[in-house]
């Protein structure tokens, strides 16, 4: 892991939503965009299966393993409650034989990359990419955590022209250092 697949595309042409819901619409259009475009968009064409922030929520504790495949520095400013990142489950891979490996990021393209490498490594593995990631995981309200583990409201907004796709009306601090 580490190899994932990059993707730069202007985004200079900056849409105003009117609301949470519009910025959820459209976060979710662009990840389908973005995943077209490498191969793991749809997927009942693609291998790479995806899972929804409430999917997750719904698991059984201990059935699956979540990677957050977002950089450390956006990793330290928050994250999903129980994930790691990829040098963390590298190095415990054993520890999660028969679980479920769900990938995550800002949006669900970086962790798409990582679900296809991951499958390309390991065939029967039982990997699901999270669609709209941390920005849905936001949407949905669920919480995060910082790296202590306590409950907070602040997020790597991973760039200025991302933080358009989440959630305005939920109380979130966007950090973008």
């Amino acid at each position: 892991m580490g190899n994932y697949c990059s993707m730069r595309k202007s985004m200079s042409s900056e849409k105003e939503f009117a609301n949470d819901a519009e910025r959820r619409a459209a976060m979710k259009a662009r990840f389908e965009e973005m995943g077209a475009k490498k191969g793991f968009w749809p997927p009942e064409t693609s291998g790479v299966q995806h899972i929804t922030s409430r999917e997750i929520k719904s698991l059984p504790k201990g059935s699956y393993v979540l990677i957050d495949a977002r950089p450390a520095k956006l990793r330290d400013v928050s994250r999903i409650p129980g994930s790691i990142s990829p040098e963390e489950f590298k190095a415990q891979r054993e520890a999660h034989k028969g679980k479920t490996v769900v990938t995550s990021c800002t949006i669900g393209f970086k962790s798409g990359c990582v679900a296809q490498e991951l499958l390309s490594e390991e065939k029967d593995l039982a990997v699901k990419n999270h669609v709209g990631s941390i920005m849905d995981w936001c949407h949905e309200g669920f919480p995060l955590v910082d790296p202590q583990g306590q409950e907070t409201k602040d997020v790597h907004g991973a760039g200025a022209a991302w933080v358009k796709y989440f959630p305005h009306d939920t109380g979130l601090n966007f950090v973008l250092k």
